[in-house]
């Protein structure tokens, strides 16, 4: 997670935590990037339950509200926020739902975003919460005062934002092949 519900809330009173997810993948996908520290990786999974994996190594690198990607396994590949952490045991906030089972080939990579890319995050949830009444709008005029907003197609959105907003990913870009 990029950054906590409760903590954009105060950027935007109304989002919710879907939209949130959507914008995380948004930029995921834009920036070709899974933004994975390869330093806190860990191989050979059990998934215990719908909530909690288990791994064979000391978990060190991990802690409590970090966000992890689950890669390679048969079912229960994403992204997952951590709860806590007891031993070689992680269990997973909310309700992830994982199905139960061994897989040596699975493995969990701790996710890190820099601080950019909060900080861009932060921005697009401003511009939400100040253009939300303005969208489809292109031009108004009330007595003497006129305003008109640009046109957005295709061109120059990425994920519903204006593509200008969306510079912030740049240097994070990675080629496709």
């Amino acid at each position: 997670m990029i950054i906590t519900l409760e903590n954009a809330q105060k950027f935007n009173p109304s989002v919710t935590q879907e939209e949130l997810d959507g914008i995380e993948k948004a930029i995921r996908k834009e920036a070709n990037n899974p933004f994975q520290n390869l330093a806190a990786r860990f191989h050979q999974l059990i998934f215990e339950n719908e909530n909690k994996i288990i791994v064979f190594d000391d978990v060190e690198g991990l802690r409590k509200g970090d966000t992890v990607q689950v890669s390679n396994s048969k079912w229960n590949d994403g992204l997952y926020v951590i709860e806590s952490i007891e031993g070689n045991s992680i269990t997973l906030q909310g309700e992830p739902r994982l199905f139960s089972g061994s897989n040596k080939e699975a493995f969990i990579t701790k996710v890190e975003y820099p601080a950019d890319i909060i900080a861009g995050v932060q921005k697009l949830l401003q511009y939400d919460a100040k253009m939300v009444d303005k969208i489809g709008l292109k031009s108004k005029t009330v007595s003497r005062m006129s305003e008109t907003y640009f046109d957005q197609n295709s061109t120059e959105s990425i994920a519903g934002y204006p593509a200008a907003m969306m510079s912030f990913i740049d240097k994070y870009r990675r080629m496709r092949w």
